[in-house]
């Protein structure tokens, strides 16, 4: 501590700066180190076919956008070819490795959903039916059975939805679904300040509250945005608002908290995501897990401080009065659950 005194009282304000970097600089190059390894030996970048979690992962990945293209109000006929050939044989291997299990088997309810809106608009897709159908008989499963699984899209009223906000706490947030089928109304700006305002009692490390909401509605601008986001081709141009939810780094003070805006971030637009359901407009999030070239671009896009980290995007619009949501299946509770329970010594008599 002396040492430190003596520096900062006979050295420049401009050298403390280069020696507080230098300082930093080595203490945080270790923990980026460790997450890196990390990140390199158990993520699926380049092993999604050795373990069933990873595998899991990437057939859930692709039957899911085969669930968000049948949520749009006017699917594409023949969407999703790019990913459903390898989904189809990710499935058969799976089943035949772990047997009839989630979620190959939401996967294929998905795909039914697929057959299904292909016939009713008379577009065929003989490939997916021969090759699902070979599936099931190749596994010995029913089809009888298959068509009850959990997969592809719901129907939706805005009157159900409305009827299941009021429900209690559970119907309300059972109800909130990504919506990709936008009224095209509009939202008053004082709804947007709502919302934003409930969702800032959101818990954040040390009550810092570091998020902040970019609110775009002008379409050119918004565009813009959601070409370079490139996830809501479809349904973009039919949201009412963009919203991008940043986090500000000056926030954080600490080596431990680098990873911190993205769980405040993340946490806050849970929050607002809800604000805007219980106003009776619907929300889908945008996925903003991207590279550097990404980030600038968006950055000389819109008028967001160098200071801020993006967190993610957030169309939001007006609900329809019909409308189809993707199913977004969820597992048993004990499939991320563990109770680690106290050891409680028997009692012994003397």
């Amino acid at each position: 501590m002396l040492l430190k005194k003596r520096i900062l009282r006979y050295t420049p304000p401009l050298l403390h700066k280069l020696l507080r970097d230098a300082y930093f600089s080595v203490k945080l190059l270790p923990c980026y180190a460790y997450d890196y390894k990390r990140f390199l030996s158990y993520s699926g970048l380049n092993k999604s076919r050795d373990s069933k979690t990873e595998r899991a992962a990437r057939i859930t990945l692709f039957y899911h956008q085969v669930e968000k293209g049948l949520s749009l109000a006017s699917p594409r006929s023949g969407f999703g070819m790019t990913v459903i050939p390898g989904l189809l044989d990710d499935v058969d291997t799976y089943l035949a490795d772990y047997g009839i299990s989630e979620p190959a088997t939401n996967a294929i309810a998905a795909l039914f959903n697929y057959l299904d809106y292909h016939e009713r608009i008379g577009h065929p897709v003989d490939f997916v039916r021969g090759r699902l159908f070979s599936i099931l008989d190749k596994h010995h499963i029913p089809l009888d059975v298959a068509r009850l699984w959990h997969g592809g899209v719901l129907p939706f009223t805005r009157a159900e939805l409305s009827m299941a906000r009021n429900a209690g706490f559970k119907s309300f947030f059972n109800s909130r679904y990504s919506v990709r089928q936008f009224a095209g109304g509009v939202i008053p700006e004082g709804d947007i300040r709502s919302a934003v305002e409930l969702a800032q009692k959101t818990p954040s490390v040390c009550n810092r509250q570091s998020w902040r909401v970019h609110a775009f509605n002008d379409a050119g601008q918004m565009e813009r945005l959601l070409a370079i986001q490139s996830g809501s081709n479809g349904f973009g141009h039919q949201a009412s608002y963009v919203l991008i939810v940043t986090c500000e780094l000056r926030k954080f003070l600490g080596i431990d908290e680098r990873y911190q805006p993205w769980i405040d971030g993340g946490m806050f637009a849970m929050s607002l995501c809800l604000a805007f359901h219980d106003l009776g407009y619907g929300t889908c999030c945008l996925n903003w897990s991207k590279e550097p070239h990404d980030d600038k671009a968006m950055r000389a896009a819109a008028p967001i401080s160098p200071s801020e980290q993006i967190i993610m995007l957030m169309a939001v619009g007006t609900l329809a009065d019909e409308f189809n949501v993707a199913r977004s299946y969820r597992p048993n509770v004990d499939h991320c659950l563990s109770i680690h329970s106290a050891c409680i010594e028997p009692i012994t008599g003397k």
